[in-house]
């Protein structure tokens, strides 16, 4: 554009369409509810690097309840991001401050997988002593792990409501301002991104269950077994996958060059961590 070219008018207008969204997520509280083995630690590991401590809190549901609950004023205003194992739910806490969920959902059959393995292969886990000694098949019948095997994340989703999978539908829909998807990471961690202003989001990953067994390796009968346990949450995370392919499909060409972009290199940057 020459010294006296007229200014262009789309460019400007897309500019303060982004500053405003930039300033409004700013102001408002991310809320990243992290549903166990669902590539958590990762992004945890993504969120240190983009908040500070005063800025970032993080902790299971009744220790950030507590937390939450005995900040002063001025901490409170200070917290852009929460991240945990909490429900739904947990921005009844925060003073009435504006807020955004954020999330992501895994396929529920390699959630079940991954979480037996996760447990017999961490000696400190709280529940390693009692499922060391199960098969991966004792463990699914087991009625002591169903929290564990069974719909887990609808239970995450709507609130405490393992049953619910219209109300986490409706959460889903009205309250989580992108849904990201465990398969479709790369994608999801981009859109997280750009929406939060993050400058630092390429990673390496964490606390991934190494060497474990594929679902075709187990019986198809107890895979069917693992699906009629999680049917709800089969039907919210093809409803969760939905959502984001449409954010996908709304980016625009130029913005999603610069997502492949992005995944091209943290493609690389993984390959280069294998060695």
């Amino acid at each position: 554009m020459g010294r006296n070219s007229p200014p262009n008018i789309t460019s400007i207008s897309f500019y303060i369409s982004f500053m405003r969204r930039k300033t409004m997520n700013e102001k408002k509280v991310a809320i990243f509810l992290h549903i166990p083995k669902s590539a958590g630690s990762t992004l945890r590991s993504i969120l240190k690097k983009n908040y500070d401590s005063q800025e970032l809190r993080i902790g299971n549901r009744e220790e950030m309840i507590e937390s939450l609950k005995n900040l002063s004023k001025e901490e409170m205003e200070k917290i852009k991001c929460i991240n945990g194992h909490v429900l739904f739910g947990i921005h009844d806490y925060l003073n009435e401050r504006p807020y955004n969920y954020y999330t992501m959902l895994r396929d529920p059959i390699e959630h079940v997988i991954s979480e037996y393995y996760f447990i017999v292969r961490k000696p400190n886990n709280i529940s390693y002593e009692k499922v060391k000694s199960m098969s991966f098949e004792e463990f699914v019948l087991s009625e002591e792990f169903t929290g564990r095997t069974s719909n887990r994340q609808t239970f995450f989703i709507s609130g405490g409501a393992k049953d619910a999978i219209e109300i986490a539908k409706e959460n889903l829909k009205n309250y989580f301002s992108i849904v990201g998807i465990t398969e479709m990471f790369d994608e999801s961690i981009y859109l997280f991104a750009k929406e939060l202003g993050w400058e630092d989001y390429y990673y390496k990953k964490k606390n991934v269950t190494k060497s474990r067994p594929s679902r075709e390796d187990f019986p198809a009968h107890l895979i069917e077994i693992i699906k009629k346990n999680n049917e709800l949450d089969i039907e919210l995370y093809n409803y969760g996958k939905q959502l984001l392919e449409e954010k996908i499909e709304n980016l625009g060409n130029k913005k999603r060059g610069k997502m492949e972009q992005f995944i091209q290199k943290q493609d690389r940057i993984n390959k280069s961590t294998k060695n």
